[in-house]
């Protein structure tokens, strides 16, 4: 009798705690602002937007034909002394700057490690201006 009955008030608590869980789950959150963001999100967003032209160390993914262009794991940045690891994994497009550049470009098997130098250009993307060692 003493164990049917805990085995009913659990399920009761348990039924209870749902009840007072479920409204919150069904009501929207607040969008994150710019400016609002946690550092987790903000400093890999602040550091991808390549505002100054900045040497970096990537592992080729794939070639995307369709807009001519190349993706790569980000896996180091010079800091102008020395090359530091990026923490996390990061992935992203990068464009060549000219049609030669895209000849290589596709000319490289995944998994080549290859460095450049990177800046966003007036259309916000992610141009390679100059590969080291080509």
């Amino acid at each position: 009798m003493f164990i049917s009955y805990n085995r009913a008030m659990r399920r009761s608590l348990l039924f209870s705690g749902l009840l007072v869980l479920l409204p919150t789950f069904g009501q929207p959150q607040e969008p994150l602002q710019p400016g609002n963001l946690p550092p987790e999100i903000e400093v890999p967003i602040t550091q991808m937007r390549f505002d100054h032209a900045t040497r970096i160390e990537g592992r080729v993914l794939y070639l995307d034909t369709y807009d001519d262009a190349l993706w790569i794991e980000w896996t180091a940045v010079h800091n102008g002394g020395r090359w530091l690891s990026v923490p996390e994994e990061r992935q992203f497009v990068v464009y060549p700057a000219n049609a030669e550049m895209m000849a290589f470009f596709k000319a490289l098997p995944k998994g080549t490690m290859i460095r450049m130098t990177v800046q966003r250009d007036r259309d916000g993307k992610r141009r390679v201006l100059f590969l080291e060692g080509t």
